[in-house]
């Protein structure tokens, strides 16, 4: 038994020395492996091997901050020939900004350059896609920020040229059919520090490049600066656009205008809104996190307010949580979805109307936890939670960056379901 016990011994010791040898013979290969650059795949690899032919140095892949577009390659019909062309974002030794590419496939079917052109800064916030003329074609929009300042560049490929048509400060944008042209317009936001005014712009491309229809200013007095901008159809089937621009003593409260383009007028002006008199007063919220966007996927940008007579709070100091309605303000019975706001954990779950005005919004038992009741408190509805594992008793909601969101139904919930809560949970 000694004997097998020795040779067992060796046996591992000869393994160890054998397994650290290889570590030590391959860690130098290991780390460049690393640190190398993703290869690429397929015709990716193809079409970086042109660019960088074409170049005469192997070119950097920029990739975009934010947006769908996340990859430095981009497909589309920049030139309406029914054939598909790729752009691609790269940076050189000789170039201090992002570049662009354009190319597509020559009769043999071999990828080439077709057209470049230079950006407007190192760093790409967004990329997308328009329809500006309303043709087979699309522009090429892509969004560039430096120090603090952001650009839009617009930029069109045709006649075998890559050209630049916009290049614009901007604070935010949007790309809609907004005149009801057929094609999509540009209504860009921007900030005119010399008229202490947030300026909104709607241009309409042409053959020649961009048309300024209309350029308005919203006073400082009203907001101070824009913290988003939204279009959506209306219960009249207008399309609609929704501005939510900072205001308040600090410039971090929340409210809203509705803009709409009047075809005789041909212009944008405040819409005539069936649901309120007075929007900016009605849609003052305290939160930056309610921004309005369209909640349920049905076209209708909704517009969040906190009413007072909602629910009521009894929380803890370190708990942010509020009440919210949501609203279609173009419809005269506005309130579209009622439901309980989680600002810590960024989070609202939309909560059955008839309980609206009668809850009572607590402390849980368990630590961390919240609980729904009746106004009287005698009643418990269901009590949620965000921790990162689930234990007994407990229904995974979601998921934000900190945990699971979780629920327990109280003996008072009557009806409400697991599965319709989980439906009715939007990540901020």
């Amino acid at each position: 038994m000694r004997i097998w016990k020795i040779l067992l011994r060796a046996a591992a010791a000869c393994l160890t020395l054998a397994l650290l040898a290889g570590c030590t013979a391959s860690a130098s290969p290991n780390v460049e492996e690393l640190l190398r650059a993703p290869q690429l795949s397929g015709e990716y690899s193809s079409i970086k091997a042109v660019l960088d032919n074409y170049l005469g140095e192997s070119a950097q892949l920029k990739y975009p901050n934010t947006g769908n577009f996340l990859s430095p390659y981009l497909s589309g019909d920049w030139d309406g020939d029914g054939a598909a062309d790729m752009l691609v974002l790269y940076q050189t030794s000789a170039s201090a900004n992002v570049c662009l590419a354009v190319l597509q496939k020559n009769a043999d079917g071999a990828w080439q350059v077709a057209g470049t052109a230079e950006g407007l800064s190192n760093t790409v916030q967004s990329v997308r896609l328009a329809s500006l003329r309303g043709g087979s074609e699309n522009q090429i929009m892509v969004g560039y920020s430096t120090q603090g300042d952001e650009y839009l560049a617009v930029y069109t490929y045709e006649n075998g040229e890559l050209q630049t048509i916009l290049q614009q400060t901007y604070t935010q944008y949007i790309v809609e059919d907004i005149t009801g042209s057929g094609g999509e317009d540009l209504v860009l936001l921007s900030d005119d520090a010399a008229a202490e005014k947030l300026q909104v712009q709607l241009l309409t491309a042409g053959e020649d490049g961009f048309t300024l229809v209309q350029a308005l200013g919203l006073s400082s007095e009203q907001f101070t600066g824009c913290a988003a901008i939204s279009a959506g159809r209306g219960s009249n089937g207008k399309t609609y656009l929704v501005l939510d621009g900072w205001t308040g003593a600090t410039g971090t409260s929340l409210a809203s205008v509705v803009l709409c383009y009047d075809q005789y007028a041909r212009q944008l002006e405040a819409a005539d809104l069936p649901g309120t008199e007075d929007l900016y007063t009605d849609s003052l919220r305290y939160v930056g996190l309610l921004t309005s966007r369209d909640l349920d996927g049905d076209g209708v940008v909704e517009i969040p307010t906190q009413p007072d007579e909602a629910g009521q709070l009894n929380l803890s100091q370190d708990k942010r949580m509020d009440f919210v309605v949501w609203h279609d303000f173009t419809k005269r019975y506005s309130e579209k979805s009622f439901g309980l706001l989680d600002e810590e954990y960024g989070y609202y779950i939309a909560l059955p109307t008839l309980w609206q005005g009668n809850l009572l919004l607590t402390d849980g038992e368990t630590e961390g936890s919240v609980e729904l009741r009746n106004l009287s408190g005698d009643e418990l509805y269901l009590t949620l939670r965000v921790a990162s594992r689930i234990t007994p008793g407990w229904y995974r909601l979601g998921t934000v960056a900190s945990g699971q969101i979780q629920v327990q139904l109280g003996p008072d919930a009557d009806e409400l379901t697991v599965a319709q809560l989980s439906q009715s949970l939007h990540i901020l």
